[in-house]
């Protein structure tokens, strides 16, 4: 029996839909992008500071600012503020993030071993050797004992928050050059203070290999560029008054030549 026209035709449309190609997002989707973290990501000490972060003073020179302007990132979210620890990110800057976040930076470590006490501790010129020594003490057990646990489970709730996320964690630089005349400390607390630095990156580093996620090492492109180095030669702020929030944290070109190049590297290609 002949089939009819009309049937044949409609029988075939099934086929046809089935051997339709899918239809892939575009390669250059401007990626939706996240920033979290502390002060070193929202930009301490690289002034232009956007008023309505208030006491966050996010800055408009940080890295994360930066990548967004270099990326034509949409629906960039900013929520890096000074003083963060990891607790204070899990808590009020991970609610943030929108599952369709497909990049997310984060910076956060060195407020739960007290950086900013050890710097005052260590690096003022009234202090001592005593009382240097026991506060970078007490930061490397909290290193060893604590923040292990802590970043697991930061990093953990991350990838929760955005499933599809290039994630990439950026560790911290030496803020200090050794080996040079300096009134910031001695030469021997300076080189303390510098491998402190190292073993929280490291730990950094290890986590974010555990989670699958990209570590972005800045110390190599700040070589040479700490406090102590000299004039014209510093990407980090020393005491500075009368804002002492500033002191010891990266100026605008740390963030551009430092910062920047190595997160960009971590993140891939556009």
């Amino acid at each position: 029996m002949q089939r009819h026209p009309f049937l044949a035709a409609l029988a075939a449309v099934p086929l046809l839909l089935c051997a339709a190609p899918a239809v892939a997002a575009p390669a250059d989707t401007p990626p939706r992008y996240a920033a979290l973290g502390d002060s070193y990501a929202a930009g301490v000490a690289a002034g232009a500071y956007d008023p309505a972060a208030g006491d966050c003073h996010r800055s408009a020179n940080a890295y994360p600012a930066l990548w967004a302007a270099d990326h034509g990132a949409t629906g960039f979210l900013a929520a890096a503020c000074n003083g963060a620890t990891t607790a204070d990110v899990r808590s009020g800057q991970l609610p943030q993030v929108g599952a369709d976040t497909t990049v997310l930076t984060l910076t956060v470590g060195g407020n739960d071993l007290g950086f900013a006490g050890a710097a005052v501790d260590c690096l003022q010129p009234l202090t001592t050797e005593a009382r240097c020594a026991a506060t970078l003490d007490e930061s490397g057990r909290l290193l060893r004992e604590e923040l292990p646990g802590r970043l697991s489970a930061l990093y953990d709730a991350v990838r929760a928050a955005a499933p599809a996320a290039r994630v990439v964690v950026t560790g911290y630089p030496h803020l200090l050059r050794t080996g040079t005349t300096c009134l910031i400390g001695t030469d021997a607390r300076r080189q303390r203070f510098n491998t402190l630095t190292d073993e929280l990156d490291e730990l950094i580093r290890r986590q974010a290999d555990a989670h699958g996620f990209a570590f972005a090492d800045v110390r190599t492109a700040f070589e040479g560029h700490g406090v102590c180095a000299g004039a014209g030669q510093e990407w980090i702020t020393g005491i500075t008054l009368p804002r002492l929030w500033e002191s010891f944290h990266p100026t605008p070109d740390g963030q551009s030549l430092g910062y920047l190049p190595a997160v960009t590297a971590a993140t891939g290609p556009r």
